[in-house]
């Protein structure tokens, strides 16, 4: 879903831009943050000693990543500066760079289910058909792009997170042969081959991230039904059947 798709409803192109802000001013930096903040802990103070230990969005603010997140639902932040050299165990550096790479993802399953819960306690209070529809709009949508993040910076495939944790689980001397073959490919060529890889991938990596949003929404509900929170189903469709007439 793009800025495009909503031009023709005024009410959900509003919904969206503020998903776009939280979107940019808040998942995005989150998830960068994590990277250095994982990495100090490691023994590499290099993204703080570079301004990024924080959230204030304009220090990982990428101006094209952010321009295509906005109109197409894709896009970037500017990476967060890493020194493995200056990890604490040079021996584990490998593993340490895995770590690295997985609290950006661990971030957003983290703000997923945070968000999860907070559409959920929403749930236990009336609300107007109007407010009722754009919280779910939004809150959902928050869990959606995080559990999304989550699953496609996991994939092994360069410049993304997972490619780390790959690393650290193949033979350095292979790894540093693909990385050398990518490097001398066209960076055009290879941003193609890169989106057409991920169009190839779109139907597994759907299955996966439905499967997860499902089961976040279902664990979530399950222990507010346990401390007797209960919400009747079709309370969730009268409203959004309401809000929409």
């Amino acid at each position: 879903m793009g800025f495009f798709s909503t031009l023709g409803d005024v009410r959900e192109m509003l919904l969206y831009i503020l998903t776009m802000m939280l979107m940019l001013g808040f998942i995005m930096p989150v998830h960068e943050c994590a990277h250095g903040l994982m990495a100090k802990a490691l023994g590499d103070d290099t993204a703080q000693r570079a301004g990024r230990l924080t959230l204030n969005p304009m220090a990982h603010l990428n101006l094209y990543g952010a321009l295509l997140m906005f109109l197409i639902g894709f896009g970037w932040a500017e990476p967060v500066p890493v020194s493995p050299v200056r990890f604490r165990n040079q021996k584990r550096r490998q593993g340490y760079m895995a770590l690295v790479a997985f609290a950006g993802p661990l971030s957003n399953l983290i703000m997923a289910l945070l968000g999860a819960i907070i559409y959920r306690a929403g749930l236990c209070f009336e609300m107007s058909y109007d407010f009722f529809s754009a919280f779910y709009f939004v809150m959902i949508r928050v869990v959606i792009l995080n559990v999304g993040l989550a699953v496609f910076n996991m994939l092994p495939i360069l410049p993304l997170d997972g490619s780390r944790i790959l690393n650290w689980i193949m033979p350095d001397k292979l790894m540093y042969k693909i990385e050398h073959a990518i490097s001398r490919v066209n960076p055009i060529i290879y941003i193609v081959v890169f989106y057409l890889a991920i169009h190839f991938l779109s139907g597994p990596l759907w299955k996966v991230e439905y499967a997860l949003f499902s089961w976040l929404l279902n664990g979530v509900d399950w222990v507010f039904n346990l401390f007797g929170l209960g919400v009747d189903p079709s309370y969730i469709m009268n409203m959004l059947q309401l809000s929409h007439a």
